[in-house]
C-alpha cells in the first residue's frame, strides 16, 4: 500500500457475532385460567420477538455482504480499465451507503475498513484516517486486523507528513511482538524517528529487525544502513 511497505495483504476476518437466547424455567402453579392465558401469550410473544430478531438480523447481514461483494467486484473491475482514483470515485457512494445502513453489523464493519483501504489507494488520506480510526473499535477483539489497521494509520499519517502521529501508530503496531506486520512497523517507525531527529531511537528500532527478524525483507537494507552509521 505504501511505497516503502514491501508487502501488504488484506487479512480481514469477519468478527464472531452470536445472537443467544436464554430461556428461564417457568413453574406453573395452579391458578386462574385467565392468568395462565396471559402467561402463554407472553411466552409466545417473547419467542416471536426472538426468532423475528434473528431472522431480520441474519437477513440484514446477508444483504450487507451481498452489497459489499457487488461493490468490491465493481471496484476491482474498474481498476483494470482506469486509475484507482477513478475507480474510487465510482464506488465511493455505494460504500458510504453500505456503511450508513449496515455499519453496526459485520458486513458494514468490513465495508468500512475496505473503504478505508480504497481511500488510501486513491490518495484520499484524510478520509482513510477517519475510517481507519472508526475501524479500530470495530476490530478491537481481532488483534491481527487491529494491528494491521494501526500500521495502516501509520502509513496514512506518513503520507500527509505528520511524522508525530505516524510514529505513534507505528509504535502501537510494533508493540505486538507476535504480529506478522511487526517488522514493517519497526522499519517505518525507525524512519519516522529519523525524521523527528531522534537518531538513537531510530538506530535502536532498526536494530530490532536485525536482532529479532533475520528473515525480514528489510534485513539487508537495515544492516547496510546501520553499518554505514557506525563507520
Amino acid at each position: 500500500m505504501a511505497t516503502k511497505k514491501k508487502t501488504r495483504k488484506q487479512l480481514l476476518k469477519e468478527p464472531d457475532e452470536f445472537i443467544s437466547f436464554t430461556g428461564k424455567a417457568i413453574t406453573f402453579v395452579t391458578g386462574y385460567q385467565k392468568q395462565i392465558s396471559y402467561m402463554l401469550c407472553a411466552i409466545v410473544a417473547i419467542v416471536l420477538i426472538f426468532f423475528g430478531y434473528r431472522f431480520f438480523a441474519q437477513r440484514a447481514e446477508t444483504k450487507a455482504f451481498t452489497r459489499l461483494g457487488q461493490t468490491q467486484s465493481k471496484y476491482d473491475t474498474l481498476k483494470k480499465t482506469s486509475s484507482e482514483s477513478a475507480a474510487y470515485s465510482q464506488v465511493s457512494e455505494a460504500f458510504q451507503s453500505i456503511i450508513k445502513k449496515y455499519g453496526g453489523n459485520a458486513g458494514g464493519k468490513l465495508a468500512r475498513v475496505i473503504y478505508a483501504n480504497i481511500s488510501f489507494d486513491a490518495q484520499q488520506y484524510e478520509q482513510a484516517i477517519t475510517l481507519y480510526k472508526q475501524s479500530l473499535n470495530d476490530f478491537k477483539d481481532d488483534k491481527l486486523v487491529y494491528n494491521m489497521i494501526l500500521s495502516n494509520l501509520g502509513h496514512a499519517y506518513q503520507r500527509v507528513e505528520d511524522e508525530q502521529n505516524a510514529a505513534a501508530y507505528f509504535e502501537k503496531a510494533a508493540s505486538a511482538t507476535d504480529s506478522p506486520i511487526r517488522e514493517d512497523a519497526l522499519f517505518n517507525l525507525g524512519l519516522m524517528y529519523e525524521k523527528l531527529g531522534e537518531a538513537t531511537k531510530s538506530q535502536e528500532t532498526l536494530q530490532e529487525i536485525l536482532n529479532n527478524h533475520p528473515d525480514s525483507i528489510y534485513f539487508d537494507v537495515v544492516e547496510e544502513e546501520l553499518s554505514t552509521l557506525k563507520k
